[in-house]
């Protein structure tokens, strides 16, 4: 790098972010029109289920034989376990939605950083370094650009909706932990703070419709929080791991380098 100033990371308003966006925006629409706006009449699903049941029992009814107090808790029966299948499918499809937003971001955002790294980076460092960070560090190097993303209102939604896929995905773990400790909020049942032996089990996990919209609203707050320009010149501290990574992933490139047959068939 020179001793001039330099753009590190270009956001242009007007052509990169609407194209960030909008796919954004249509996943997140059609997802609660194609797909959750199915379950937004679960009771009533259930009470029209307890009915059929009702009705089918009659017809066989022998008031000689049955007592008309079992067919009515069977009928009842009958609509609590289709409200119970109904909500956990509910809860099934809303998690699945949820990590295939928030994968659609981050894979959107790591594509951004390599390219604009790449205008002052060896890009095939730089490039396998991004794919390859944890969220939480691929944050800290875009703060390390000047950017002001961690003490933003929507980052703890946003981290929250990566602990939450985490969870998803993994179960039980330190995304479970972590989750249950800070955003209690996302199980099931009411598990406090304060009592940490009371914590979730991780297929407690829930995400409600509303929580869904939060964590979009959370990753479009993001990409519109991004500066237009970031110079040389606003660089912060280094993240202390980030020259460790970039010789780990220079090393590998060389090793693959090396074992590339050369032109007379011989590896290099």
């Amino acid at each position: 790098m020179t001793g001039r100033d330099f753009t590190t990371f270009y956001l242009s308003t007007t052509i990169d972010l609407p194209v960030l966006l909008e796919p954004h925006k249509f996943y997140v629409s059609e997802a609660r029109k194609r797909l959750l706006a199915q379950f937004s009449d679960i009771e009533r699903e259930a009470s029209e289920a307890e009915a059929r049941h009702l009705e089918a029992s009659g017809q066989n009814f022998d008031p000689d034989r049955d007592d008309p107090a079992d067919a009515y808790e069977h009928a009842y029966q009958e609509g609590v376990s289709r409200w119970i299948a109904l909500n956990e499918m509910h809860n099934t499809v809303t998690l699945a939605l949820t990590a295939g937003m928030f994968h659609q971001f981050d894979k959107t955002l790591r594509d951004k950083a390599v390219r604009e790294f790449s205008h002052w980076l060896d890009r095939e460092k730089i490039g396998p370094v991004v794919w390859n960070l944890g969220f939480p560090r691929l944050i800290e190097l875009l703060e390390w650009l000047g950017m002001d993303i961690i003490g933003k209102d929507f980052f703890d939604k946003l981290d929250a909706c990566r602990l939450v896929v985490n969870v998803y995905k993994h179960g039980d773990g330190d995304a479970h932990c972590e989750l249950s400790s800070k955003h209690p909020e996302y199980y099931d049942r009411g598990v406090t703070r304060d009592l940490p032996w009371l914590r979730a089990n991780h297929e407690e996990l829930t995400v409600s419709e509303a929580q869904f919209v939060e964590f979009a609203e959370a990753i479009t707050a993001f990409w519109t929080n991004i500066p237009q320009y970031s110079y040389a010149s606003q660089l912060r501290e280094e993240p202390t791991w980030l020259e460790a990574e970039y010789k780990k992933h220079g090393k590998r490139l060389q090793k693959v380098n090396s074992t590339v047959p050369a032109p007379g068939g011989q590896a290099k």
